[in-house]
């Protein structure tokens, strides 16, 4: 087992919950990388080769995560980095259904819903991680 902290990165467009999860990563010594869009979150996952990504579904526009999402398996660099998608979208949106990871539509490993509990949210880092 490597001694290496493990690096996370948070790619969302709101600084407060990115901030706010940055404090909560600290606490387990992650190394915390944050981007605020997509396009910058798959151009810093590239250049740190984050272990795991921590990606919000609606950014600049309502479906911007997911299309990030189906990037990350198409960069051979990146398709084997853990991916956690963190959503507001089903009560902003008032939808009647959740979101799934599905390999081909959202290939994530699992979708949390916003507001997250710290403590859920390390769990699912640390399974991930494993």
């Amino acid at each position: 087992m490597s001694d290496q902290p493990k690096k996370i990165l948070i790619v969302d467009d709101d600084r407060d919950f990115a901030q706010s999860i940055e404090a909560v990563l600290a606490t387990e010594n992650y190394v915390v990388l944050k981007a605020h869009n997509g396009q910058e979150g798959l151009e810093l996952a590239k250049k740190e080769r984050p272990d795991l990504m921590i990606l919000d579904v609606m950014m600049a526009h309502d479906t911007e995560g997911f299309e990030v999402s189906r990037k990350i398996p198409e960069t051979p660099e990146l398709k084997n980095m853990a991916i956690i998608m963190v959503t507001g979208i089903m009560s902003v949106k008032n939808l009647a259904f959740k979101f799934e990871p599905d390999e081909t539509w959202l290939p994530v490993d699992t979708v949390l819903e916003k507001p997250i509990a710290p403590e859920r949210l390390l769990k699912e880092i640390k399974k991930r991680l494993a």
